[in-house]
């Protein structure tokens, strides 16, 4: 995340940085990310292979991606019971309208706290 935020900060940051820096993700969300966008709407399994690492890590960057909003979650039943997550890559105007409000917030507390600062 520091290497991103320098990239930004000197003019030369992607799309990638300023993911990766307002949500706190690592280079391994980004590659999730991405893959979900390629593959489609599937499961953790269905990605592993796809990305050649184990289920389990699969499973910890979706999570972390549908925390960050990037990723929805969609719940399945089975007929014979039990159930099935299938993750969804967000689609980028939606990320793109969520980057900006987050700058926005982000801004306005940064003039706040400005406008407050003091120095003893």
């Amino acid at each position: 995340m520091r290497a991103s935020m320098a990239k930004i900060m000197a003019g030369e940051g992607t799309c990638k940085d300023v993911l990766k820096c307002l949500f706190s993700l690592g280079d391994f969300e980004m590659t999730v990310y991405k893959g979900l966008c390629k593959f489609g709407p599937a499961r953790a399994d269905q990605l592993s292979p796809f990305l050649k690492r184990d289920k389990s890590t699969v499973y910890r960057a979706l999570q972390k991606l549908v925390t960050s909003g990037l990723v929805v979650k969609q719940t399945e039943t089975l007929k014979r019971g039990g159930h099935f997550h299938v993750y969804s890559a967000v689609p980028a105007e939606k990320i793109n309208e969520r980057v900006k409000t987050c700058i926005d917030e982000w801004f306005n507390h940064v003039q706040e706290a400005l406008q407050k600062f003091d120095i003893p």
